[in-house]
């Protein structure tokens, strides 16, 4: 907007061109020259600094709308980043639990070993319980391991029969403890009611032997 100032200048030259019109003569002549250069000065002036003042408003609100734009960009980039970091971690940590290797429970004249071999999330090898003065079972398996839960099917031969049922290992940093639940007969193999609500008994830990 024009300055009130340059307004009340402006009243004051037309009054006193009114005068110069009414009375004539040319000792007006020089005064009005002044008099309309002084006018187009102010109002130039004014127009100058009102341009001004516009062009840097809009400068700034182009900046300000490149900073927040940027500033979103960069949270985006970093909530993607983070979101990969998390599921890195994940799969490292679970890798480095669940290890390739042997995993063993000796007391007492009982042994149970437990051997795996990790490829992805699929986990293969041998599982055999030695019982002091009990059947043996020697046998293999073959699962998934999904969250350091290993849920495997384990074929496993006792006095000269061949069975088929399900089994369920938690790993830990070198060990392991084998889960327990209800368990019912599912066509060729016994298998676990309730996967997901097994009880880990902490009374037979399988410690991972050293290469």
């Amino acid at each position: 907007m024009l300055n009130v100032s340059y307004l009340k200048q402006y009243a004051v030259l037309i009054a006193i061109y009114n005068i110069k019109q009414r009375h004539g003569g040319k000792r007006f002549r020089s005064f009005d020259h002044g008099i309309n250069g002084l006018f187009l000065m102010r109002i130039s002036s004014a127009l100058a600094a009102y341009l001004k003042k516009i062009i840097h408003m809009k400068i700034i609100n182009a900046g300000l709308s490149l900073l927040v734009f940027a500033a979103a960009c960069q949270q985006t980039g970093k909530k993607q980043s983070d979101h990969g970091q998390v599921g890195s971690d994940t799969t490292s940590a679970t890798a480095a639990i669940a290890e390739n290797g042997t995993y063993q429970y000796l007391k007492n004249g009982d042994t149970i070993s437990l051997t795996i071999a990790i490829d992805g999330d699929k986990v293969h090898g041998d599982l055999n319980y030695i019982w002091k003065e009990k059947d043996r079972n020697i046998g293999h398996i073959d699962g998934v391991l999904k969250d350091s839960i290993l849920l495997a099917d384990y074929t496993f031969s006792s006095e000269g029969q061949q069975s088929i049922r399900q089994v369920a290992f938690k790993f830990g940093k070198n060990r392991v403890v084998e889960g327990y639940g209800a368990m019912e007969d599912k066509g060729d193999k016994m298998s676990f009611v309730a996967p997901d609500k097994l009880m880990y008994d902490e009374k037979f830990v399988l410690e991972k032997l050293s290469q």
